[in-house]
């Protein structure tokens, strides 16, 4: 993707703009599916409920933040127009982490589809490097139609994934909301309801999106209503077909669970539902490099981040010095083979970033500054998404914290790293 003021001020419209968010959500509830299954055991419905409530709650706080700053920037500019810089470039610095850590979840994902689809035996980490090296050629070299190539794979998954839930659910017909799982003890409740917290991020893409939209103040709310829609129906749509049609022990592998569904259902639709898979978790791998090195160029257009982030290679016109970056960091998370860590450190950023734009939504609305095209019923002057976010984001984060903190060693790194690059910045 070439990233030049000329591609900035390309309009897109709903179906665009919800095919980008598309892969960003659903990549991370495919990923984290069956492991959110085996920590929560007979209550993942119940998680699951949790989850598309947050991600709704989310969805519509950036929904109704984009139709009021229909502008380029995303979290950083209403986190800025709140609080200032400093807290907006915290935040986004926190959420670019995530993007980097969702290019190594997406490169070993895809890895493992292709292992277990074609049984080619190769070690996953050196398919994952393999994948993450051909995704970095390929953004340095520039991806002119990204969002063409992501309305396909959105398609496909439209098409794919309801007719492995359907079929699922009426050939191993249970009731909810245990289905088939009674009594199942899971692995870790509280961590299930965190890996729940940051199972649809990626939905932060609608405010992003709003400044690149023909009419954001009409098409923000369909493409939010959209992504809240489809969101629901895959995530408690997925949880109950793999709740029905699997027991725990046949998830070997929990990060493929779809594709353990897909055999256990016909083995025809395997290779469907692995070809939707790969092309899924390859594009979120894709988005994560693409989203860093966008932001990155925002951040030092503002004078936040050394001009290096912004420079643009000569012949293709690309922040290739931002797209290494994300490419060493996704190897070296690729090379221990080891999901739990990421498991640990994947969208606790994204959560921090969302409970900021949740408050500052709550500030816009109580000051009377805020106008936008869409407005959830106000509760004491709040927002009912702005409530709804800032009662249970919190609780993703907590939760996380309490379960996992051994590994967070790495984001706190990573924001050292960001404070140290702003301090040198602001002292020159």
């Amino acid at each position: 993707m070439v990233l030049t003021r000329a591609w900035l001020r390309r309009r897109l419209g709903v179906f665009d703009m919800y095919a980008l968010v598309h892969s960003d959500s659903q990549s991370t509830y495919y990923f984290l599916l069956g492991f959110i299954a085996l920590y929560a055991g007979q209550y993942a419905f119940f998680g699951a409920i949790y989850g598309v409530l947050l991600m709704a709650a989310i969805a519509v706080t950036y929904g109704e933040m984009g139709s009021r700053f229909p502008e380029t920037g995303g979290s950083y500019l209403y986190v800025k127009s709140a609080f200032g810089s400093t807290l907006a470039y915290i935040s986004a610095w926190l959420i670019a982490f995530d993007q980097i850590v969702m290019v190594a979840y997406g490169a070993i994902d895809a890895a493992k589809i292709i292992n277990k689809t074609l049984g080619l035996g190769i070690q996953e980490v050196a398919l994952a490097a393999a994948i993450t090296t051909a995704l970095f050629v390929l953004t340095v070299l520039g991806i002119r139609e990204s969002a063409n190539f992501a309305k396909a794979v959105a398609v496909v998954d439209l098409v794919v994934m309801p007719a492995l839930i359907i079929w699922a659910l009426a050939t191993h017909p249970s009731w909810p909301p245990y289905f088939n799982w009674a009594g199942v003890e899971g692995a870790s409740l509280l961590f299930a309801f965190s890996l729940l917290s940051r199972g649809f991020t990626g939905v932060d893409a609608i405010g992003q999106l709003a400044g690149e939209a023909r009419e954001p103040l009409v098409q923000v709310p369909k493409a939010t209503a959209l992504v809240v829609a489809i969101g629901a129906f895959f995530g408690l749509g997925l949880t109950a077909a793999l709740m029905s049609a699997l027991r725990p022990e046949e998830l070997v592998d929990p990060a493929i669970a779809p594709l353990y569904l897909a055999a256990e259902i016909n083995p025809a639709l395997t290779y469907a539902v692995a070809i939707n898979l790969f092309l899924v978790m390859i594009t979120a791998a894709l988005a994560g490099y693409v989203s860093f090195s966008r932001l990155t160029y925002m951040l030092a257009e503002e004078g936040l981040l050394p001009g290096v982030f912004r420079r643009l290679h000569k012949r293709f016109r690309t922040p290739h010095l931002s797209l290494l970056l994300v490419y060493i960091i996704s190897l070296v998370l690729i090379a221990p083979g080891e999901i739990e860590i990421i498991l640990a450190i994947y969208a606790v950023g994204s959560l921090i970033n969302y409970l900021m734009v949740a408050v500052a939504l709550a500030k816009f609305s109580r000051s009377g500054t805020l106008y936008s095209a869409f407005k959830t019923p106000v509760v004491a002057g709040v927002p009912l998404s702005s409530a709804i976010a800032m009662a249970l984001l919190p609780v993703g984060i907590g939760l996380t914290i309490l379960e996992k903190y051994r590994y967070l060693w790495a984001l706190l790194l990573w924001l050292a790293a960001g404070l140290a690059l702003l301090y040198f910045r602001k002292r020159r």
